[in-house]
C-alpha cells in the first residue's frame, strides 16, 4: 500500500511527470468550480435571509393578530395577554392607514401612515436621524423623503374614512414632520411615516388595530398558543407575504437546479480529465504492468491518483471560499453602495461536504471505469497504439 501511495503521488504533482501540468490545471479548474458555487450560494441565501429578516422586522413582524376592535385600552389590554406567553418575546398594538401626503412644494408620497407602540427588534433597528420619535402630534417622515417631506415641514395628509351616508369619504388634515428616521430597509422607509397611536387614531378613529409579535421560538408554535388563547386572525410573516415567499421559494428551487448544473459541469470536467490523463498515461500502465503489476494493483493506482488530485482541488476550493467569506466584511461597503444590503455570509457545513462527497466519489467511479478499459486491452497494443479507449 505504502508503494502505491507513493506512486500515485509520483504520477500526480511529482517533477519528475510530464504530465503535472494537466494535473496542476485540473486541481486549480476544480478549486474555482467548487468557489464558484460556494459563492453563488452563500449571496443568494445571504440575501434571502436578509430579505426576510427586514420584513419579520419592521413589515409584517414575525406574526400578527387581527382586532376587532379601535379601543386602544382593550388592544392594550391583548398585547399584555400575548406577552405573558413564554414563547412571546415581544406584543404591541399598531395600526397601518392609507395615505397621500402633500408638501408645501406640491410633491406628494402614496404611502402610509403606521401608528405603533414601538418595541422589540423594531425598536432596535429604528434610527432616529434628526428629532425625537413618537412625538404625540406630528410626524416622522423617512430620511429617503427627507428632500420633499423634510423637518417641521407642514404637510397635507389626504385619508379615507367612514362616512355615514357613503361607506367612505376622503378626509384631510395638516401635520408635521416632527422628526427623521431611517431603516435599514428602503421599500419600508420610502413609503412609511410613524406616529403614535392616539395620533392615528386621531386621524381615523375607526381604524382597525392589531397586535404584532417577535418571538425567537417556531412561529407556527406560537400561532397554535396565541389560536388557544381564543384570538381568531392570527398569522404568520410567511401567510402574510405567502406571494413573496412562494417566489423565493422559487428562486431556491431555481438556485438548487443552477446548482445541479455546475455540478455536472464539474463531474463532466473530472470525467474528460480524468480520460486525458489516462489516455497520456496509457503507455506507463503497460510498463507498469509488464514490471509485474496485476491490475487490481494498476487500477488502485490510478484511482488513488485521481482521488488525490480531485481532493487538492476540493482543498484549493474550500481555501478560496472561506478566504473569501473572512475577507468579505473589508468588502461589504461596496455591496452596499451598489445593492443597498447588508448582507452576512456564510457557508453551511452539510451542502459543502456534499458536494465534497459527490465530486470525490464521481471522480473515484470515473477514473476506476477509465482504467477498467484501458486494462481490458492487450499490453503490447498499449505499446503499438495511443489511445485504446
Amino acid at each position: 500500500m505504502q508503494v502505491l501511495l507513493l506512486l500515485c503521488t509520483r504520477y500526480a504533482f511529482s517533477k519528475q511527470n510530464r504530465h503535472r501540468g494537466t494535473s496542476i490545471r485540473i486541481t486549480i479548474g476544480l478549486g474555482l468550480c467548487l468557489f464558484a458555487i460556494i459563492a453563488v450560494l452563500s449571496f443568494m441565501q445571504a440575501l434571502q435571509r436578509d430579505q426576510f429578516d427586514d420584513i419579520r422586522t419592521f413589515e409584517s413582524f414575525d406574526l400578527q393578530v387581527v382586532l376587532s376592535t379601535s379601543d386602544a385600552t382593550a388592544a392594550r389590554h391583548a398585547a399584555d395577554e400575548i406577552e405573558a406567553l413564554a414563547s412571546v418575546d415581544n406584543a404591541f398594538i399598531y395600526a397601518d392607514i392609507p395615505v397621500i401626503t402633500q408638501a408645501t412644494a406640491g410633491d406628494t408620497v402614496a404611502g402610509r401612515i403606521r401608528g405603533l407602540e414601538a418595541e422589540g427588534r423594531f425598536l432596535s433597528q429604528l434610527n432616529s436621524y434628526r428629532g425625537e420619535l413618537f412625538v404625540p402630534g406630528f410626524l416622522a417622515s423617512s430620511y429617503s423623503n427627507s428632500r420633499t417631506h423634510a423637518l417641521k415641514d407642514e404637510v397635507k395628509v389626504t385619508l379615507l374614512k367612514k362616512g355615514r351616508q357613503a361607506t367612505v369619504i376622503p378626509s384631510q388634515k395638516n401635520m408635521v414632520i416632527g422628526s427623521l428616521y431611517y431603516t435599514s430597509s428602503y421599500d419600508f422607509d420610502r413609503a412609511t411615516f410613524l406616529c403614535d397611536i392616539e395620533t392615528l387614531l386621531s386621524l381615523n378613529p375607526d381604524v382597525q388595530l392589531k397586535i404584532g409579535i417577535f418571538t425567537q421560538n417556531d412561529v407556527l408554535e406560537v400561532k397554535r398558543h396565541i389560536l388557544d388563547l381564543g384570538y381568531e386572525e392570527v398569522a404568520t410573516y410567511k401567510e402574510l407575504n405567502a406571494s413573496l415567499y412562494g417566489a423565493m421559494e422559487l428562486e431556491q428551487k431555481m438556485m438548487t437546479l443552477m446548482l445541479f448544473l455546475m455540478v455536472l459541469v464539474i463531474l463532466v470536467h473530472i470525467r474528460s480529465s480524468s480520460r486525458r490523463l489516462l489516455l497520456a498515461k496509457q503507455r506507463e500502465i503497460a510498463m507498469l504492468r509488464s514490471m509485474g503489476l496485476t491490475k487490481k494493483q494498476v487500477q488502485s493506482l490510478f484511482v488513488l491518483q485521481s482521488l488525490l488530485v480531485t481532493l487538492i482541488g476540493c482543498v484549493v476550493g474550500l481555501v478560496f471560499s472561506y478566504s473569501a467569506v473572512a475577507l468579505y466584511p473589508m468588502l461589504s461597503n461596496v455591496v452596499y453602495q451598489s445593492m443597498g444590503v447588508h448582507l452576512i455570509l456564510e457557508i453551511r457545513t452539510y451542502e459543502v461536504v456534499f458536494l465534497v462527497v459527490s465530486i470525490l466519489v464521481f471522480s473515484m467511479l470515473a477514473s476506476f471505469q477509465g482504467t477498467h478499459r484501458i486494462l481490458k486491452a492487450d499490453i503490447m497494443e498499449m505499446f503499438a497504439h495511443d489511445e485504446v479507449i
